[in-house]
């Protein structure tokens, strides 16, 4: 089975009664937050990996050599995050032929901790997507990134200081997802690459740190950076994120009407995150825990989760408030402070570092006040440091019609956020985003096949390229789409009052009930996301019957793609 991990279901099946909706309850809208942290392997033959040169900036890898050099791959990949790191290891588990490796990436080192120090860290939620997607590599590398993480599978929703409803427990059975901070999975990543060897240096990997690039040429495939221009390349794949530099070069080089994108902001939504040693004594100390604000009108709920050694990452999602009415809703919220708690935890996101200034000991007072759950936490005083001293986050979404190049520039493709974001609605960003470097090798592998009597080698190479990124589009744009549906359901679309009564209702009560309780509902959307390898495709499809547009079969979408850029 090569590594197929996923399922894709053909047949029909009796449809589940089930529906994406948002009322505007405080509940239903914070519980949204929860799959933020809800998220088989035949392992191949071939060379590890070994450090030949390591600085503060770049990490340098040799790999056995596959193949004669001339198909040798020459590979560029933006963007050194979970996705961008699996794919590399992908590659050089892989029998495909590989010279040279550079993954840039803008940020520091994740396991330099004095460069991380005042950076935003929360942790992920590597569910069954996202485990089975690294355990493609080997079970080995799993491991190691298990063992940075915290398993964890309970849920808790704190409507009030002493009521409170447990909405999952643990299934028997079932590998729980583990939470893990984004820096501790690219750290376990590195250090596995640094800890494999090889005998031979025909294949180097750079981890090019604190790189900025400043343009992607897809007509020369030449990367230029704040330090150099390197290439050309055979391959770049941008695993770069909602504001990626390789989708701008994608649209600005492929041909008018072709590749085509959305991105928005999700206002007025934002979010800020603290790391704290030690959970609030007053929480379970092994369940995620969604607590609501003593003031239900406030709009801010803080989520909860455990970490590795008995830590957590507390997360404040709240709104920004209009200027012009936050003197207004801060008399109306916490009348005796006369304090808008949301401009004040969440200042304009435009505002540099060096223009937040709020009051420590106030912002304390409030969170206590409107979180007395929170109260005891050790290392609160530091938690809110990092609060005011953290930039307001707003997340993006992001929905791209391809995510491959047309087959007149370099061999291109998008992975992950960049190709598909959610801005944490669906909780599955980062699984989502191992699954796609995944699926990009295992195209590669399908459709990259080398010759030895070739007259044009460097076009059929190029050929080879295109047809396995056509590929990976067409397995992987349809899951982004039903993705991206399931997160934002119909959009601002309205379903018929009768249809959308009957999918509140359901949402209610598997929400409550999710199966467990004499066959009473089902499981809810965010659990089976994060607790089935069912595609995203066919669970979209199953609940067809609560959105207002249709969603295509494969066969259609394979029709559009190969069409985009008349394939």
């Amino acid at each position: 089975n090569n590594g197929r991990w996923w399922r894709d279901h053909t047949k029909e099946e009796p449809r589940i009664r089930y529906h994406r909706c948002f009322p505007c309850s405080m509940i239903a809208t914070s519980l949204l937050l929860f799959i933020f942290v809800t998220t088989l392997s035949f392992p191949k033959t071939g060379a590890f990996v070994t450090p030949l040169h390591s600085s503060s900036k770049t990490q340098q890898y040799v790999l056995q050599a596959h193949s004669e050099k001339e198909w040798d791959l020459n590979v560029a990949i933006v963007g050194a995050g979970p996705s961008g790191l699996l794919l590399a290891h992908k590659l050089l588990r892989s029998n495909i032929p590989v010279a040279n490796i550079d993954v840039f990436e803008s940020r520091a080192d994740p396991r330099d901790l004095q460069k991380q120090q005042g950076s935003r860290a929360y942790a992920l939620g590597l569910g069954i997507r996202g485990r089975s997607a690294i355990r493609t590599v080997d079970e080995e590398l799993w491991a190691a990134v298990k063992m940075r993480g915290f398993e964890c599978e309970q849920f808790r929703l704190h409507l009030s200081q002493k009521l409170n409803v447990k909405l999952r427990d643990r299934e028997e059975g079932v590998e729980p997802s583990v939470l893990i901070y984004q820096t501790d999975l690219c750290s376990g990543l590195l250090d596995e690459l640094e800890t494999r060897s090889s005998d031979s240096s025909q294949c180097t990997v750079k981890v090019h740190y604190e790189t900025f690039i400043k343009q992607v040429d897809l007509a020369n495939a030449i990367m230029e950076t704040n330090e150099q221009k390197k290439g050309p390349y055979d391959l770049i794949v941008g695993c770069d994120g909602a504001n990626s530099i390789v989708r701008g070069a994608l649209d600005k080089y492929s041909p008018p009407n072709t590749f085509q994108f959305t991105q928005r902001r999700l206002l007025p939504g934002c979010f800020k995150v603290a790391r704290c040693k030690k959970m609030p004594p007053l929480l379970d100390q092994n369940s995620v825990a969604l607590v609501l604000p003593e003031s239900k009108a406030l709009g801010v709920t803080a989520f909860v989760e455990p970490t590795v050694n008995g830590g957590c990452c507390i997360l404040f999602a709240g709104k920004l408030s209009d200027a012009s009415k936050s003197e207004a809703e801060g008399e109306e919220e916490e009348g005796q402070t006369g304090v808008n708690f949301n401009s004040l935890l969440f200042p304009d996101p435009n505002l540099s570092d060096g223009d937040i200034h709020s009051d420590g000991g106030l912002t304390k007072e409030m969170i206590f006040e409107q979180f007395p759950l929170l109260e005891g936490t050790p290392g609160m005083d530091d938690a809110v440091h990092q609060l005011l001293n953290q930039r307001t986050s707003v997340a993006d979404s992001v929905k791209c019609n391809i995510y491959n190049a047309p087959s007149t520039i370099t061999p291109t493709a998008i992975c992950g956020d960049a190709a598909h974001a959610t801005g944490g609605v669906s909780g599955q960003g980062c699984n989502s985003a191992l699954i796609d470097a995944a699926v990009l090798v295992d195209c590669l592998i399908e459709n990259y096949h080398p010759t030895k009597n070739d007259d044009n080698i460097v076009a059929t190479k190029k050929a080879m390229l295109h047809q396995s990124l056509q590929s990976y589009s067409n397995k992987q744009v349809p899951q982004g789409l039903a993705l991206y549906d399931l997160s934002f359901g119909n959009d601002g679309k309205i379903l018929p009052i009768f249809r959308n009564i009957k999918a509140m209702l359901s949402n209610v009560i598997d929400t409550i009930f999710g199966g467990r309780w004499f066959g009473i509902g089902k499981k809810p959307l965010q659990t089976l996301l994060a607790s089935s390898l069912d595609s995203f495709t066919y669970i979209r499809r199953d609940r067809q019957n609560y959105f207002v547009d249709e969603f295509p079969s494969d066969e259609e979408f394979v029709k559009q793609l190969e069409s985009v850029y008349d394939v």
